[in-house]
């Protein structure tokens, strides 16, 4: 019981012969996911979580030599 592999032809994807539902399925995917990164940086970079600021150090008045 032997079974060849399917050809690339047999296939229905091969060649921009898919349907224009999964055409529109897939890029829905990636621009979805696209938006959601985008998204994402911009809430990341806007937001300043107090372990993101710098602290300064206050002065003491002791110099070092």
């Amino acid at each position: 019981m032997q079974q060849p592999e399917p050809s690339l032809e047999s296939l229905e994807d091969y060649r921009g012969k898919e349907d224009l539902e999964k055409r529109l399925t897939i890029w829905v995917v990636i621009l979805s996911g696209l938006l959601v990164g985008a998204v994402y940086s911009i809430v990341k970079l806007n937001n300043a979580f107090p372990s993101d600021v710098v602290n300064q150090q206050e002065v003491s008045g002791i110099f070092k030599y």
